[in-house]
């Protein structure tokens, strides 16, 4: 006799061994239409190490139930199941679930305006990438500026952005990173915008990129400016030093001030730990404790003497 929903629930809760959850999960969410079960389904199903027990022999069960959700979108309106269930078939990684993936890709959910199906086209975004490259990156460039952003991870903006850098596709972010960037920085996305503006890389023109510090350092958004700071000293752009030494003294946000003193101290850079020793000397008062921060871990020989100064001071 079939089991029942009830007893393969409990048979779920009950089993041990991460290859018998896998299977009450998967029996269960084949029968149920319930939303508390199939929650408790998908959750077994993305634990680890059930998630690392799944293979192509999973695959039509998830995909099953997966086009069932896009074929009736009304029975997932947030479109969390498909999430899900995306990204289990993302991680088995078959080369006929592009199908799938482009769907996610497609779809958008206002409740009443605001999309809520953004993280559904950021894991599809990831799923379509190993399978076709060019699609996948003209996604990735529509999704880099799209209006439609989460402001609580920047997705699908994020897995964009990441898609784009790793494969060295820096023409659409320079041109997001003018026009649209400096409104997501404003808008709550400075995580996405800090990111943008550090995956440039060294190699990007630097005539080019102090345009680019102009432009943020004068809207002083801290998670933006992070991204310079990071992109500046890690790519030892010793062109753009005067502008870098400008955003962290002019800033306003004190825990930007710190973390732009603690990263040129740690570049074991010695034109930057000269900067920062000639900042620190003419240090504002408040600005002293930072100084010290980063002196303590700064490598030049004048250091401890100077940090003496400081203390002095307090």
């Amino acid at each position: 006799m079939a089991s029942t929903q009830a007893e393969l629930a409990e048979a779920l809760r009950r089993a041990e061994s991460a290859a018998d959850k896998r299977d009450a999960a998967l029996q269960l969410l084949a029968r149920t239409n319930s939303r508390a079960l199939l929650d408790e389904c998908l959750r077994a199903l993305g634990s680890m190490p059930v998630l690392a027990t799944l293979d192509e022999s999973h695959r039509p069960a998830l995909r099953r139930k997966c086009l069932r959700y896009f074929e009736e979108p009304r029975r997932d309106k947030a479109g969390l199941l498909r999430e899900a269930l995306t990204r289990l078939l993302v991680h088995i990684a078959h080369p006929d679930d592009g199908d799938i993936f482009q769907l996610g890709l497609e779809t958008y959910h206002l409740q009443p305006v605001t999309d809520v199906a953004q993280n559904l086209r950021a894991v599809a975004l990831a799923g379509l990438a190993p399978l076709d490259s060019p699609l996948a990156l003209l996604y990735a460039v529509r999704f880099l500026g799209e209006e439609h952003t989460s402001v609580f991870n920047c997705e699908p903006a994020m897995t964009a952005l990441d898609l784009l850098a790793a494969t060295e596709q820096h023409l659409p972010i320079y041109p997001f990173l003018l026009r649209a960037g400096e409104a997501m920085a404003q808008t709550g996305r400075g995580e996405l915008v800090g990111k943008a503006l550090e995956s440039l890389g060294a190699d990007f023109p630097a005539p080019l990129y102090a345009g680019l510090m102009a432009q943020y350092s004068e809207i002083d958004q801290a998670t933006a400016s992070m991204g310079i700071i990071n992109c500046v000293v890690e790519g030892r752009g010793a062109a753009l030093y005067d502008q870098l030494e400008m955003l962290i003294l002019q800033t306003q946000h004190v825990d930007l001030r710190r973390y732009g003193l603690v990263m040129m101290a740690a570049a074991r850079d010695d034109d930057l730990s000269e900067r920062l020793l000639r900042m620190a000397r003419v240090a504002r008062l408040d600005d002293v404790p930072l100084f010290i921060e980063a002196l303590e871990i700064c490598q030049h020989d004048d250091r401890d003497e100077l940090v003496d100064l400081l203390r002095r001071r307090l």
